[in-house]
């Protein structure tokens, strides 16, 4: 009866430990969950999801490894303990323990002193196996595996366990969570840098077409106004010359308006809004024609319906910018501005006949904000822009877009 009541009794001190650690257990990974959700650093990030990993289940090494989607690699982005592995150090993602679980999307657990047979030789480079046990989980996230976390050698020699196992696997997708949040963190972080570049860019352009344009016309017109009141105060008899003057203020007062128009036009097209790119096209070159001396032509093949707005606004832009380069440095007499459809794509090409331009050259100097502009909007819309050009030859500027990603109304999104 005693005896009985002795092993009752340490059943009953054993359970109860197993609760005081699972509830130290679940009052650790609380912690742990508030502070992932609250960093937005992706580095930081990768460090504390890693060291949070090894402090709970009481393991000296760990690595955190996330699929390079450029190269499809393995990519190690946070290590501690271990000198086999090093920060930024890059594998095949059907090569070694990490390689195995991303590739199967399965966690695996390994006992010191195991055999692993039937996995591959890799397995051997992350870690000595013969010697120290390790777990290792995918990082999913809305079922996509994004990497591994790999925790080895527990301070305590002893194999990990499937209460481990549990803890690890939580972790992990908590933790592909928040490494997705920081990236998209991130990704509106470099969006916001570009958004404000470009901005930068307008306005300069903005400035420099006002100084060159409207500012240079209102200036004459000043001048014109001033020499019309001498004549009439001085001079009453020269009526003739004040005729001739007040008829060429005119003209020139008609001329900084279109300018001063198709500045706000090029600012807020509301055409675009409303009615799309065709439509907002058409409205822009009738402008041009009328602010401009340069002859321009507009042929539309098969192309009326709406884009994204994001792409619609995008390809616009491009088209102002190659524009506003040929009207301020191409001394250009004629511009052809077409559009089609082509194999999938839109094709949108707008050649002059101007003196062109050396490309390296440009590039290197304070015009080379405009080709990037251009290149950086044609990089957003995942399409191909090219120039060819050549001294005394003219420019062919030509946009290649992808419509099966841009088609229809709010229909894309933005990637990469």
């Amino acid at each position: 009866m005693i005896e009985e009541l002795l092993s009752e009794n340490a059943a009953l001190k054993g359970e109860n430990k197993a609760l005081r650690e699972r509830i130290a257990a679940l009052l650790a990974w609380q912690k742990i969950a508030q502070s992932l959700t609250s960093e937005l650093r992706l580095e930081p990030l990768l460090t504390k999801i890693l060291s949070s990993a090894l402090e709970v289940m009481g393991a000296s090494t760990g690595t955190l490894l996330l699929i390079d989607p450029a190269t499809d690699e393995l990519v190690v982005e946070a290590v501690e303990g271990g000198e086999e592995v090093v920060l930024g150090w890059r594998m095949a993602q059907d090569r070694g323990v990490a390689g195995w679980v991303v590739s199967h999307c399965r966690p695996l657990v390994v006992k010191a002193g195991a055999e692993l047979e039937g996995y591959d030789e890799g397995l051997g480079r992350i870690a000595d196996f013969q010697k120290t046990p390790l777990i290792c989980v995918p990082l999913l996230t809305r079922g996509k595996v994004i990497g591994a976390l790999e925790i080895r050698n527990k301070r305590s020699g002893e194999h990990f366990n499937d209460n481990d196992l549990d803890f690890l696997t939580t972790l992990a997708a908590h933790a592909a969570t928040a490494i997705e949040n920081a990236r998209l963190y991130r990704h509106l972080e470099v969006e916001r840098d570009r958004m404000a570049t470009l901005e930068k860019a307008v306005r300069k352009r903005l400035e420099r077409d006002l100084h060159d344009g409207p500012a240079q016309l209102l200036s004459a017109i000043i001048m014109s106004i001033q020499f019309a009141r001498q004549i009439l105060t001085k001079t009453p008899e020269k009526l003739d010359k004040l005729r001739e003057e007040l008829g060429e203020l005119e003209p020139m007062a008609i001329k900084a308006l279109n300018q001063i128009r198709t500045m706000l036009f090029d600012l807020r097209p509301v055409t675009l809004e409303t009615y799309g790119l065709a439509p907002a096209l058409e409205a822009y070159v009738e402008h041009l024609r009328l602010a401009s001396d340069l002859a321009v032509n507009l042929e539309i093949e098969d192309f009326s319906e709406r884009l994204d707005a994001r792409a619609e606004a995008a390809i616009f832009a491009i088209v102002q910018e190659a524009v506003s380069n040929t009207r301020k440095h191409a001394h250009a007499s004629h511009l052809e501005l077409k559009i089609a459809k082509q194999d999938g794509n839109l094709i949108v090409s707008i050649r002059d006949d101007g003196q062109g331009f050396d490309v390296a050259q440009v590039n290197r100097s304070d015009r080379a904000g405009g080709l990037l502009n251009m290149r950086s909007r044609a990089e957003m819309l995942h399409g191909q822009l090219s120039i060819k050009t050549a001294l005394g030859q003219g420019t062919l500027v030509r946009l290649t877009v992808p419509l099966q990603i841009w088609s229809g109304t709010d229909s894309g999104e933005m990637e990469g």
